[in-house]
């Protein structure tokens, strides 16, 4: 009664019913995920979008099943990898995240989590690295721009543009932290002063990183520090920002430094394959 079969478009799939009217379309996005890991891992993201139509379970299972299948084989030629087979979407998604979990083997695993920091210390105290020279960043600079564009860029795949730094720097109130090392940027933090819908003002960690070769120096915690500190003379007395719930290297470090759970906004749901 219904046929599913790939779109003109790259890595979708279409339904259509019997009498070739398109009903439904779903993606599956095979994408290699950032440095957060302690093994290698490939993201497979699929989402399943059918009209409302009688048959609407039905040709969602239907498109289910043929994703399904083309994740299996993505995991044949990845052996080598963890490989994540999932769906992800906001919280108030109800349809969605009722769907995904009937799927066998799927379940909520991960989340994207807001946690907060409260500012209430007197004065953060600073460690000093050798080699390493902190220094605020002020996007002035085209060639320092794209420098950090480029180092940033090496550890998150879908990491900032030239233009993103440009937008943040002309219409948000905002300050960067650069760790270099011999006029070479290694990690950076930028904050952009936000404020609650009850006034409650807070400094939100837009970006933190650190350059592989100079992790587990106490690069982050010392540019966070430093950050804190800033906030304070501008009487920001909270920090936050978002970290996903499986990133156990970023939430040791953010839980040593005072952060704390707020709410999750988005939901994944899946299975490694």
């Amino acid at each position: 009664m219904y046929t599913v079969k790939d779109s003109q478009r790259k890595n979708f799939i279409e339904a259509y019913d019997e009498n070739n009217i398109l009903v439904g379309e779903a993606i599956i996005s095979p994408f290699m995920e950032s440095d957060l890991y302690d093994k290698q891992r490939l993201n497979i993201y699929i989402d399943i979008d059918v009209e409302d139509i009688k048959d609407k379970k039905i040709v969602m299972d239907l498109m289910f099943d043929e994703l399904l299948k083309r994740g299996k084989n993505i995991k044949k030629e990845n052996e080598d990898l963890d490989v994540k087979f999932y769906h992800c979407c906001f919280l108030d998604n109800k349809e969605n995240i009722e769907y995904y979990l009937s799927k066998e083997g799927f379940k909520h695993d991960e989340g994207m989590h807001i946690i907060r920091k409260e500012i209430d210390e007197e004065e953060f105290s600073i460690l000093e690295i050798d080699g390493i020279e902190f220094t605020d960043l002020y996007f002035d600079d085209e060639k320092e721009i794209k420098q950090l564009v480029e180092e940033q860029n090496k550890v998150f795949k879908h990491g900032y543009a030239v233009e993103d730094l440009k937008e943040i720097k002309n219409n948000t109130e905002w300050f960067s932290i650069a760790a270099k090392h011999e006029d070479l940027i290694v990690g950076n933090v930028v904050i952009i002063v936000k404020q609650d819908d009850d006034g409650t003002k807070y400094g939100w960690v837009d970006d933190l990183f650190v350059s592989n070769t100079w992790r587990k120096k106490g690069i982050g915690e010392s540019l966070i520090n430093r950050a804190f500190n800033k906030l304070k003379t501008l009487n920001v007395r909270e920090s936050r920002l978002e970290v996903w719930s499986s990133n156990k290297r970023a939430m040791s470090v953010y839980s040593k430094l005072g952060y704390k759970f707020l709410k999750e906004t988005e939901t994944s749901i899946g299975m490694f394959l």
